[in-house]
C-alpha cells in the first residue's frame, strides 16, 4: 500500500467514528428531549419529527405518551445523517413554546433547554 492509499483510509475512519459521535449524540439529546416532554394524551410526544435538510413543516396526529414512535423515527432518520447536512427536531404544535417555558408543571424548568445545556457541558467535558 501507498502512502496516499493510507493517508485515505485514516480520513475514511476519522469520517467514520465522527458520523458516529454525531449521530450518538443527536440520538441521545432527541431521545432525552421527548422523554421530558410533558404528557397528556401523548400528541405532544407524539408530534417531535425528525428531519435532515429542513425542519418538519406540520403536526402529525400521533399519539404517544411514552415517546417511544417519536424516537424510533429519530432513530432512523440520524441513521441517514451525513457529515455536513443539517438535522432538525421539531415539534409544530402552537403550545410547544408555553410547554417549554414552564406552563407544564411536569417540566417547570423546560425541557429543551435544559438538555441542549446539557450536551453542552457533556461535549466540552469531552474535550478537556
Amino acid at each position: 500500500m501507498s502512502f496516499a492509499t493510507d493517508l485515505d483510509k485514516a480520513v475514511l475512519n476519522i469520517k467514520g467514528f465522527t458520523e458516529k459521535q454525531v449521530r450518538g449524540t443527536l440520538f441521545g439529546l432527541s431521545s432525552r428531549i421527548i422523554k421530558e416532554s410533558p404528557v397528556d394524551t401523548g400528541r405532544f410526544r407524539g408530534n417531535w419529527q425528525a428531519s435532515i435538510g429542513s425542519p418538519a413543516p406540520s403536526t402529525t396526529s400521533r399519539l404517544d405518551s411514552t415517546g417511544a414512535g417519536s424516537i424510533n423515527d429519530v432513530a432512523v432518520t440520524v441513521q441517514g445523517l451525513k457529515l455536513g447536512q443539517t438535522f432538525y427536531l421539531a415539534n409544530n404544535l402552537p403550545y410547544a413554546r408555553r410547554l417549554e417555558y414552564g406552563y407544564s408543571k411536569q417540566a417547570p424548568s423546560g425541557f429543551l433547554r435544559i438538555n441542549l445545556q446539557r450536551v453542552q457541558l457533556e461535549i466540552n467535558k469531552a474535550r478537556q
